[in-house]
């Protein structure tokens, strides 16, 4: 029988949880698992868009550098 949990991350005593998730599974360890699968998925897409991030600066500073160099030629 699936019920609803309330699943929510904390780091130490007194804060606000890091995450807090609403899930529906037949046991606490099913919720638990939707829970993991989902912070994986959330960490992959974060590090996919600080690679992006990375390849965006790197890709201005490249145009600059050019800028620079063709400002630079008489």
């Amino acid at each position: 029988m699936s019920a609803q949990w309330r699943i929510e991350i904390r780091l130490g005593d007194g804060h606000a949880p890091l995450r807090s998730v609403l899930v529906e599974a037949d046991t606490e360890v099913d919720a638990l698992r939707q829970v993991l699968a989902e912070a994986e998925r959330d960490h992959v897409a974060a590090e996919e868009l600080l690679l992006d991030g990375q390849e965006e600066v790197f890709s201005r500073t490249e145009v600059q550098d050019g800028h620079v160099e063709h400002q630079a030629q008489p």
